[in-house]
């Protein structure tokens, strides 16, 4: 509890029951603990809400009794485990444990043993059994709790009076007698209402809601460029059909709260809290349903229709509140994430909000230009294929893409890539125009170079072998002129 634990801590060391209680040592107990929480409230700096003091001789607490708590003074025989009501080694696995318990339920079902009484008690062990080793997690707490546990045996009266009743005949056997000397020392449901009611006074984190789920939902590509509605079923705990929910039967009959007393409050000075216990009604029922146990939800399949946005790709997650677990008596029920996966699609490829499309046009097509369709997320469409388009050229449409993430109009665009498609087989005729269509592009080119490479030409028919000699002779003839007139 962060800042107010040492709180806490001092009222479970206080109220650990270590020997038989009477009134004159409840008292004496508790005014010890109202002096160290007192003391305590300014060495740990903490500033209480309430500025008025009670008296604690008028506090209606239900942990001061006339009467005094008595133990048996003997310790009672090893009750059996779950694995042993079960039928189950402890090793055994869930199918190994779920099997056992279908047994054991078609067995004693209160249904097919209205004669027997003993079945319906039968019937709540073997399904308190499963309730619990069928849950990994619950199943470890068990067995690291088995291990040390202790079986009490306490006066009934003085069970109820601290809390102890039906819902925890699983822990605890009563009975009557003396004292006679047996001390024991265990954490009661005294200090844990302590827990509860200081949560509450300081908000303390508690898990009201019940556990989420997880589910992968599969799109075809146009189902997540548009929205849709999906039908979605999955595993879940499901308010229970016996009891409507409730976590006991219809015709249960409620008694005053053993913890307010029917007042729907709490009260330890300076501090005042709902009861946990009842929740503010101010009345119990200790009877539970047999199917559900009293949690009011049952393992089953639900059913729910999902509108999915737009846009959607694979790793989003959509949320959707209160649709996972059923939340039973005391949490809310837990939230549904669904994670999306986007099946690829043949025709379009995507990168974000933005869709890509290869169209094949032919080599006429490409030369002369034209139109050609296309599709798009919305349908076909006319794109205009430019004049000596070239193979791979690309086209944008803009805004015929995905809905954008945050924008309610805002889209991505197309990319069309075109493809030019080469004939692979011509007539003879075809074939002639094409001829006579290279014939004119070679003219064409050999036209074009001359007139770009003229001068080249010209130095070239200068240069020929012929004329070097001519021009070689020339100059050794005036180089031995020159030689004999000098």
């Amino acid at each position: 509890m962060r800042r107010y634990g040492w709180v806490v801590e001092k009222c479970r060391r206080h109220l650990l029951v270590e020997s038989v209680v009477d009134r004159g040592a409840s008292a004496r107990e508790f005014a010890t603990w109202r002096q160290d929480v007192l003391r305590d409230r300014f060495t740990n700096s903490c500033s209480f809400a309430s500025d008025k003091w009670s008296d604690c001789g008028r506090i209606q607490m239900w942990l001061m009794k006339e009467r005094q708590i008595h133990t048996s003074g003997t310790c009672e025989a090893k009750q059996p485990t779950y694995y042993e009501i079960l039928g189950v080694p402890e090793n055994a696995s869930r199918d190994e444990i779920k099997k056992a318990f279908r047994s054991l339920a078609k067995k004693y079902h209160p249904d097919a043993n209205k004669n027997n009484p003993s079945a319906k008690k039968k019937f709540q062990q073997i399904r308190e059994a499963y309730d619990t080793l069928q849950d990994s997690e619950k199943r470890a707490q068990y067995d690291s709790r088995s291990g040390g546990s202790t079986n009490v045996e306490y006066g009934a009266d003085t069970a109820e009076e601290f809390g102890y009743g039906a819902d925890r005949e699983s822990e605890f056997r009563y009975g009557s007698g003396n004292a006679g000397g047996f001390r024991y020392s265990h954490n009661s449901n005294f200090s844990d209402s302590f827990q509860k009611i200081f949560s509450q006074i300081f908000e303390d984190e508690i898990n009201q809601f019940a556990s989420d789920i997880q589910v992968e939902v599969l799109l075809s590509f146009s189902e997540a460029a548009r929205v849709c509605t999906k039908n979605i079923s999955f595993d879940a705990y499901v308010p229970c059909d016996s009891c409507h929910g409730r976590g006991y039967p219809i015709d249960a009959k409620a008694i005053v709260c053993p913890t307010c007393r029917g007042m729907r409050k709490v009260t330890i000075p300076p501090f005042t809290a709902t009861c946990s216990t009842c929740k503010g009604s101010g009345q119990v029922i200790k009877e539970h349903c047999m199917l559900c146990k009293g949690s009011g939800v049952v393992e089953g399949i639900k059913e729910i229709k999902v509108t999915i946005p737009a846009g959607v790709d694979s790793g989003d997650t959509i949320r959707v509140p209160e649709a996972g677990n059923a939340g039973g008596l005391r949490s809310r029920p837990g939230n549904l994430f669904i994670n999306i996966k986007v099946a690829d699609d043949p025709v379009f490829t995507r990168d974000g909000a933005d869709v890509y499309i290869d169209t094949n046009i032919s080599f006429t097509q490409a030369i002369l230009g034209g139109k050609v369709d296309v599709p798009t997320l919305s349908g076909r469409t006319q794109v205009k294929i430019p004049k000596g388009v070239q193979p791979g050229k690309v086209v944008v449409l803009r805004g015929k893409g995905l809905p954008k993430h945050g924008f309610l109009v805002d889209h991505g665009d197309q990319y069309v890539r075109f493809r030019v498609n080469f004939p692979t087989a011509i007539n003879e005729r075809q074939r002639a125009i094409l001829e006579e269509l290279a014939k004119e592009e070679i003219q064409n080119e050999s036209a074009t170079s001359s007139e770009g490479n003229w001068w080249q030409h010209t130095f070239e028919k200068i240069l020929t072998p012929r004329l070097m000699l001519e021009c070689s002779l020339i100059m050794l003839i005036l180089l031995f002129m020159h030689k004999i007139l000098t």
